[in-house]
């Protein structure tokens, strides 16, 4: 701008030394109207391309002007997201950090639940082991019960066998006796003789000691 109003009063200038050379002779009035016209000339094509050239800056100024608006709406935005981006870093990094104490609190509730485990795992191992003698120590039991009561019954069968037998025994006794003839029953009180008591006592002591084979001991 300031070239520009240079340029404008040098031509002012030359105007005035056109106007004072009219007094002039007409040789030196011809070739000084001629160099005036040619500064003329030069001072309107300046002008010309003083003013393409302010046009030129105008316009790049309007366009650095847009392009800095343009750069202030995509700084906004870039702010913006950046803004939009560190919320929701920060709430990334929240999440970590409660998903972090989580997986604590998960790890430490699988450690306990890993050590109750081994420890109930071993009462149920000795329980187990327990059982297992327990169940062993039963079933000697019933073997030994078992054995005992086959005893108990084979004892029980012979005892009830044996009783059967002094059953007849005694039976067998009675009726010796009921089946005795007068003179039998003569001869036991025979003073003199007495061969039929004899005779009875050999049959009392067979009976007696039939009976006596047959007792359960």
């Amino acid at each position: 701008m300031k070239t520009l109003s240079l340029r404008l009063k040098r031509g002012l200038l030359v105007a005035c030394c056109v106007g004072l050379g009219a007094v002039m002779p007409a040789q030196a009035q011809d070739a000084k109207v001629s160099k005036e016209r040619e500064a003329l000339r030069r001072t309107q094509t300046a002008l010309k391309a003083a003013q393409e050239q302010q046009s030129s800056l105008s316009a790049e100024k309007a366009k650095l002007e847009q392009e800095k608006l343009l750069a202030e709406q995509v700084a906004g935005k870039a702010r913006a997201q950046a803004s939009g981006q560190a919320a929701k870093l920060k709430a990334l990094e929240q999440l970590t950090q409660k998903l972090q104490a989580e997986l604590q609190a998960a790890e430490a509730a699988k450690s306990a639940l890993e050590a109750a485990a081994g420890t109930r795992e071993k009462e149920l191992q000795q329980q187990l082991l327990a059982a297992r003698r327990e169940s062993a120590e039963r079933q000697q039991a019933v073997q030994v019960t078992a054995r005992l009561l086959e005893r108990s019954t084979l004892a029980l069968q012979d005892a009830e066998a044996k009783n059967r037998k002094l059953h007849s025994v005694g039976e067998e006794a009675i009726k010796r006796y009921l089946s005795r003839t007068p003179s039998e029953i003569t001869g036991v009180n025979d003073p003199l003789f007495g061969f039929n008591d004899i005779r009875l006592e050999n049959v009392a002591e067979e009976l007696r000691g039939r009976m006596d084979a047959q007792r359960v001991r």
